[in-house]
């Protein structure tokens, strides 16, 4: 995800292309906020700010508002860069979960989620009637472990069991949504924190994109299979996205326009009245 300096990975490409075309778009005004956490045992962290309780084991909330999901408590950074946003991501890759086991020295632990918070406005718009909001979710999945391969005992045992479970989760949850005989019933999404996180970028007004990586060594063709057929599952995924407006923006340009068009009409009813007036 994030590639070294020689070899730049996704998301630091994908910033750069952010800003560039944000800078290309003329007559908007723009702000990022960024936020970033692990999902390390089950319990949500966030990896901007310095330990403490108050950066661990955050809660899972829904925003009635119309927001969506969030973490209660997450920090939150304003960027106007693309070397901004990945200075913080390094800071936090840093306070990450990694651990040593017999098939990698740097194993990550967690699964870690970087979200962009996206608005703009029309540059001469006040009120913020115009206004839009995106969110995007950049995850960096822990991969799947055997016991056999790992090598692991201990708290390494207990951290690849959690992050198997994580994952089976996600696998039930995207086999819920592109089973077509399982259309409107229940999607368990409250089975693992991961896929509570990621729900609406799941199944909601949103667009879902997995990239998979797999081993070409023929001691990993197991795993390798199974990581496809993963993603295959997840290429089945069919959202609808739409244009995600401010809830409250929203409803007070829908006033706004309704009041014009009250005004529109008590003016005509007004000119009404003069004319019967006039040669009455």
């Amino acid at each position: 995800m994030m590639g070294t300096k020689e070899a730049r990975g996704l998301i630091p490409l994908l910033l750069d292309e952010l800003f560039q075309r944000i800078a290309a778009l003329p007559g908007k005004k723009y702000s990022v906020d960024v936020s970033m956490c692990e999902i390390y045992n089950e319990k949500l962290n966030d990896l901007l700010v310095s330990g403490g309780d108050a950066a661990r084991d955050l809660a899972i909330r829904d925003d009635a508002g119309g927001a969506g999901v969030y973490v209660d408590g997450l920090s939150s950074f304003s960027v106007d860069s693309a070397e901004g946003v990945g200075a913080l991501i390094e800071a936090g890759q840093r306070r990450r979960a990694i651990g040593r086991t017999n098939m990698n020295e740097h194993s990550s632990r967690s699964h870690s989620v970087v979200t962009l918070k996206l608005a703009s406005q029309d540059a001469d718009d006040a009120d913020g009637f115009s206004r839009v909001e995106r969110k995007l979710h950049l995850v960096d999945l822990a991969g799947s472990e055997r016991q056999k391969a790992t090598g692991a005992t201990g708290e390494r045992l207990k951290e690849g069991a959690q992050i198997n479970l994580s994952l089976h989760s996600l696998g039930n949850v995207t086999n819920a949504l592109t089973d077509a005989k399982r259309k409107g019933q229940h999607v368990p999404y409250r089975d693992s924190k991961l896929t509570r996180l990621l729900s609406d970028s799941l199944g909601g007004n949103s667009v879902t994109v997995m990239l998979c990586n797999v081993s070409p060594a023929e001691v990993n063709a197991e795993e390798t299979l199974s990581s496809l057929r993963f993603a295959e599952r997840a290429k089945r995924l069919e959202n609808s996205a739409t244009i995600a407006r401010d809830p409250k923006a929203e409803r007070a340009a829908a006033l706004f326009e309704e009041n014009k068009a009250l005004r529109r009409r008590v003016a005509q009813l007004e000119a009404y009245v003069e004319e019967l007036e006039r040669w009455y």
